[in-house]
């Protein structure tokens, strides 16, 4: 199924199929990892309408009836102690479902839906983060599914309850009076329809209501979030969204009084059915049958007991099955996530030492845009070598690095590891043979250590992790750092983390490359965060370390470029020049150029 085939459903009344389909998928997740889940879900719901029909209903129906008889005192009693008997032991066994099993098994559930997600999450391709619908639906997925799971089954619970309390207070009315029965429903059948009705109503407040909501709690986080405190404090932004903040309130206000008459007039016409005319005109009816000795004083407990109870039974089990359509809805997201087949997928071919990566022809458009980002790309990076990508910001650089790391195919042409397609090679193997540190990288909220290896961390790494952090000169700061490799970095759960400046968490970053034994070495603007001397210092580390590495920069630094073996100037998507540094200043184009203007700033 692809997105935008479940987007066009989307727009179409569900049929039931597909309703049972969608919820029946979400339910073999519960199969799978908890199946106990759904024996206990069905006991509870056995148990609880049992409580429910017999308790408010047969056992009424009893004692009324021993009362009634004049049996004296012994047959209630016993009426009485059994229906005591009967409710201790359901409660109890209601208490331990929802007091101690289901907390239990829905974390149990949450857990391993949790890590079905990760590792699916982990095989996505980085084109679907490009694609908004389907990257929605991804967050939805991670954050909501095993809830949506839950709910799936505790509806299906609650359905059977209410069918089985349903049918059995139906049961003991049909032996009372056929009359009862037919009355109860035709006012639930209207009662449905007014339900509906406000149902319909409600959704269009909360269409209406919707925009003005999300604007007021977009004020609410910029006035909690530390991203905006300095220019919320060095400005006048404050009044203004404070103004926006009370007209967006003021908005639902209004909304809400507009539709509140409405519902007012639709809930008290539902009242007044079920209230002034169903269980009045029950209750009339019934008291004329007992003062004509029709039913028995039991029938007459039981009949007027139960009138709300059905009432309540049928109007609430409606309300359930109606749910599930919604139900499928989400499940459907959840089902086009855990369905999508990956595109770029590697071979079975295991990967060689590299000698050289040749890009022949190759061209890349993505699915977002209608122009290619790259263009007929002919190049040959042998072992060893230094390399230097350079360009403006749209060249292509960044879709080059992509590209190369097999995180996307190409539109067209191929990329070849010693003549080997990698399409054809192991790509986990592959892109194990490369280290990168990306501009945007990220540091996780776990030790120092676990940043560098960005694994899990065992002490026989310590020497590795070490060094990895000397090569990319993070040693005066860790020195700083009281509990070394071991300090938690950020503060999202510990008070005693550190918040790195963009510097030291860049050569964290750094760090990672080191400590993993690469052929080549991707940095993307490796530098960006440090002074200048701080990038000689990491650049002089970098090349020690990797002399018999290949290195692939992507920077607009000068010394970066000019210690390159060779530099790729890519323009528009092309490859517009080539060669060294000396040989691009005496070719005079557009790599001179930019040398020049940079020059000029450093300076200036």
């Amino acid at each position: 199924m692809t997105v935008n085939e479940n987007k066009s459903d989307k727009k179409k009344k569900q049929p039931l199929s597909r309703i049972l389909k969608n919820n029946l998928y979400m339910l073999k997740f519960v199969a799978k990892y908890v199946p106990s889940y759904i024996f206990w879900m069905i006991v509870e719901g056995v148990v609880w309408g049992m409580i429910h029909s017999f308790t408010s209903v047969i056992f009424v129906k009893m004692l009324f009836d021993r009362i009634g008889e004049g049996a004296g005192f012994g047959a209630p009693a016993l009426v009485i102690a059994l229906m005591a008997e009967f409710s201790l032991v359901t409660y109890f066994f209601h208490v331990w479902y929802w007091n101690w099993y289901n907390p239990k098994i829905r974390q149990t559930l949450h857990l391993k839906m949790q890590e079905a997600l990760f590792e699916k999450a982990r095989s996505l391709d980085l084109s679907c983060y490009d694609n908004p619908e389907f990257y929605n639906d991804f967050v939805w997925a991670i954050n909501e599914s095993d809830g949506r799971v839950v709910g799936i089954m505790e509806d299906i619970g609650k359905l059977i309850n209410r069918t089985i309390a349903t049918l059995t207070i139906i049961g003991v009315l049909l032996t009372i009076d056929v009359t009862v029965v037919i009355t109860i429903l035709a006012f639930v059948a209207i009662s449905a329809f007014i339900n509906l009705w406000r149902q319909k109503v409600g959704f269009n407040q909360q269409q209406e209501i919707l925009p003005k909501q999300r604007k007021a709690e977009y004020i609410k986080r910029v006035f909690a979030l530390p991203d905006y405190a300095k220019e919320i404090r060095t400005s006048h932004a404050s009044d203004i969204l404070t103004d926006d903040y009370k007209e967006a309130m003021e908005s639902q206000k209004e909304i809400a009084k507009r539709y509140g008459k409405k519902l007012y007039a639709i809930n008290s016409l539902n009242n007044f059915l079920q209230i002034g005319l169903c269980e009045a005109g029950i209750n009339i009816l019934l008291v004329y049958k007992l003062v004509r000795g029709a039913i028995l004083l039991g029938d007459f407990a039981a009949a007027n007991n139960a009138v709300w109870k059905l009432y309540w039974q049928i109007n609430t089990l409606i309300q359930f099955l109606i749910k599930f359509p919604e139900h499928s809805l989400y499940a459907e997201k959840f089902r086009v996530f855990m369905e999508y087949e990956p595109k770029v997928v590697g071979g079975d071919k295991r990967v060689p030492q590299v000698e050289e990566i040749t890009f022949k022809n190759v061209s890349f458009k993505y699915d977002s845009s209608d122009t290619e980002s790259l263009k007929n790309i002919d190049l040959t990076i042998k072992r060893g070598e230094k390399i230097a990508i350079v360009g403006y910001n749209g060249a292509g650089k960044s879709t080059f690095i992509k590209l190369l790391l097999h995180l996307y195919d190409p539109t067209c042409g191929n990329i070849r590891l010693n003549g080997t397609d990698i399409r054809e090679l192991d790509m986990n193997g592959y892109r194990g043979k490369i280290g990168a540190v990306f501009q945007d990288y990220q540091i996780f909220a776990a030790s120092v250590a676990e940043n560098v290896v960005a694994d899990i961390y065992t002490d026989d790494m310590r020497d590795k992790v070490l060094d990895a952090l000397h090569r990319s000169t993070f040693d005066d700061k860790l020195a700083s750092l009281e509990n070394g490799i071991d300090t938690p970095l950020t503060r999202e759960f510990s008070d005693k983390g550190v918040n790195l400046s963009g510097g030291e968490a860049q050569k964290i970053a750094i760090a990672r490359v080191f400590a993993r034994d690469c052929e080549i070495i991707v940095m993307d603007e490796p530098s960006s965060a440090l002074d200048p001397m701080a990038e000689y210092e990491l650049n002089q580390t970098i090349l020690s370390y990797a002399m018999d590495k290949t290195i692939i920069f992507i920077s607009h630094r000068l010394s970066t470029t000019r210690m390159a073996d060779r530099i790729y100037m890519f323009a528009d998507g092309s490859l517009i020049e080539h060669g060294s540094h000396d040989e691009l200043l005496e070719a005079d184009g557009k790599y001179a150029e930019m040398f020049r203007l940079q020059a000029e700033k450093y300076h200036s």
